[in-house]
């Protein structure tokens, strides 16, 4: 694994560096001026659209925790959550005098926000949301302290971070979570397997994401990649207790209440079927191959199980975190735009190796990945967006780093075979 002291980054990376900050604060700077001409121009799509429901996803999950039963109560297919979230964000419904007669009709939900206690507490839990993201990433970077204001000044600045402040979502807190796990239980030293704090609050902040958002449990694999066996079953024993435990909370008996949540997970995942954002399976890609929604949805599942089984071959940390990353995003078919804000990890790790001129390419990938600007056209009779554009730029990082990952594990095989017959192995 190639690694660098980034005080004495070499010239490339530093030139590297510099392009991506120029480029994506130029970005930023064309989508301010745009948006600013036309505040209801197209710039406005970087969030969610509607201007009179900013963090919907906040105040949406405390409504739906009245009465603890938020899996009978609402708009189904928009709660499908696991308990742990209904349960956090329930005593946020004592803070306001919502009205339950009905869900659909009263306008309690959206008149909380406007309120001086409930909007307070909302903000402090994001800020005290993004403390925890940039000191992971502040940990985990390697850059000089300069160069990381630089750096986490873009990923604040860029169209994903808009709209998940837009919105009010916990991807932030999941986020902040999977990168202290990250950096805490799979650094670049691959400590020991043990029982040590960091490791206990390592696996805790796993477990926690999962938990939340139920798919950041693929980057458990990163335990079984170092091949930490009590990390890994503590991980997954804090994992069970905190998806199980939150259900006895519930105002109806364990078992109706699990139904209830598998039934409107079902409708959530049916609800994608049309309106995927990012995957192998969104209207677009299947608007220009004529491929149905099932068939793409299985070439997903196929780079899932290729991708879990040939990431640890990949010679750089980044790209195991990256590979990973786009797994977790691309393979459900049921992530928003807030989801890529999993990629900031990834992004700073990029910058703490040595890079060649033709990794100029990953570079412009991540520009691309953060900007703001948005832009729609027809393309025949397909509609494409920024995010399609976006999702485009993401399956070909995910179908390069599959490649690369599973020609190093043939490679890692062939070499290993030539290990036990006494012949030398050949580069592939």
């Amino acid at each position: 694994m190639q690694r660098c002291d980034l005080m004495k980054m070499g010239g490339n990376t530093k030139k590297l560096f510099l392009i991506f900050i120029v480029l994506s604060f130029g970005t930023f700077l064309l989508w301010l001026y745009l948006f600013c001409g036309n505040v209801e121009g197209s710039q406005k799509a970087v969030f969610f659209g509607d201007s009179h429901d900013w963090f919907m996803d906040w105040f949406n999950v405390v409504y739906y925790s009245i009465g603890k039963k938020p899996y009978i109560w609402g708009l189904t297919e928009e709660r499908s959550l696991p308990p742990l979230t209904f349960l956090l964000l329930y005593p946020f419904t004592k803070l306001y005098g919502y009205d339950v007669t009905g869900w659909a009709e009263n306008e309690s939900r959206y008149e909380a926000r406007y309120s001086q206690l409930p909007m307070d507490m909302f903000l402090m839990v994001m800020v005290l949301s993004y403390l925890l993201l940039f000191y992971a990433l502040y940990k985990s970077s390697r850059l000089p302290d300069i160069r990381k204001a630089l750096l986490f000044g873009i990923l604040f600045l860029s169209g994903v971070n808009f709209f998940c402040i837009d919105r009010g979502n916990l991807q932030v807190i999941t986020a902040a979570a999977i990168f202290l796990y990250i950096y805490l239980c799979y650094d670049e030293k691959g400590s020991a397997d043990g029982m040590q704090y960091k490791t206990v609050i390592g696996c805790a902040s796993l477990a926690f994401a999962a938990d939340i958002k139920l798919f950041p449990a693929i980057m458990g694999v990163l335990l079984l990649y170092r091949k930490k066996w009590k990390s890994a079953i503590l991980a997954f024993v804090l994992g069970m207790a905190g998806f199980l435990l939150p259900f006895l909370w519930m105002e109806q008996p364990f078992f109706e209440a699990m139904a209830s949540f598998i039934k409107t997970a079902g409708e959530h995942a049916s609800s994608y079927l049309t309106i995927a954002e990012f995957g192998f399976s969104t209207p677009m890609i299947i608007g220009f191959t004529g491929l149905s929604h099932g068939v793409l949805q299985v070439a997903a599942y196929v780079a899932f199980v290729v991708s879990l089984a040939t990431a640890w071959s990949l010679r750089s940390y980044w790209k195991q975190i990256m590979l990973l990353t786009l797994t977790l995003v691309m393979t459900s078919g049921q992530q928003g735009y807030y989801c890529l804000m999993f990629f900031f990890l990834p992004i700073v790790l990029f910058f703490n190796e040595e890079h060649g001129w033709k990794d100029i390419f990953y570079v412009l990938c991540f520009v691309l990945m953060l900007t703001p600007v948005q832009r729609s056209v027809y393309v025949g009779d397909v509609l494409v967006t920024m995010r399609d554009v976006i999702n485009i730029v993401l399956i070909v990082l995910y179908i390069e780093l599959l490649v690369e990952a599973a020609r190093g594990a043939v490679r890692d095989r062939i070499d290993r075979d030539a290990g036990r017959t006494g012949v030398a192995g050949t580069d592939g």
